[in-house]
């Protein structure tokens, strides 16, 4: 695997272990955000080891991107991209969605979108190999 590419997984796995983190301290908004980023990541790890890059932080839009020049149908993640994909400006800034982050999630909405950047990544992995 190309260097880069193994930095970014890397990084995508230490986001996820963040998310993770924040689940046993209850910061609901952080675990979304880095729920994201760990997705993102791990997208950009994947493109990045195909010699291809990109600098979108839409996961809609990264997964047409690897189905496009890498040619790996993201079927299999395509709702999950859809339900992490809001979280990178959501989680984070009080105008986007006219609500403070921290009030807008809980408990079960954050271990959702844990769980979900769980599955991306492993997925990712799995294209990886």
């Amino acid at each position: 695997m190309r260097v880069e590419a193994e930095m970014w997984f890397k990084q995508a796995r230490s986001d996820l272990r963040k998310a993770f983190n924040d689940l046993q301290t209850c910061d609901w908004d952080s675990a979304a955000f880095w729920s994201q980023q760990a997705s993102e990541k791990a997208l950009k790890a994947l493109l990045l080891a195909f010699g291809k890059t990109t600098r979108t932080h839409n996961l809609l839009e990264l997964g047409k991107i690897v189905e496009q020049e890498i040619k790996i149908s993201t079927s299999e993640i395509h709702e999950d991209l859809r339900e992490l994909t809001i979280h990178y400006t959501i989680s984070r800034y009080p105008n986007a969605a006219n609500a403070l982050p921290s009030e807008l999630y809980d408990e079960g909405k954050a271990r959702e979108l844990v769980k979900r950047a769980e599955k991306v990544v492993r997925w990712v992995e799995q294209n990886l190999l």
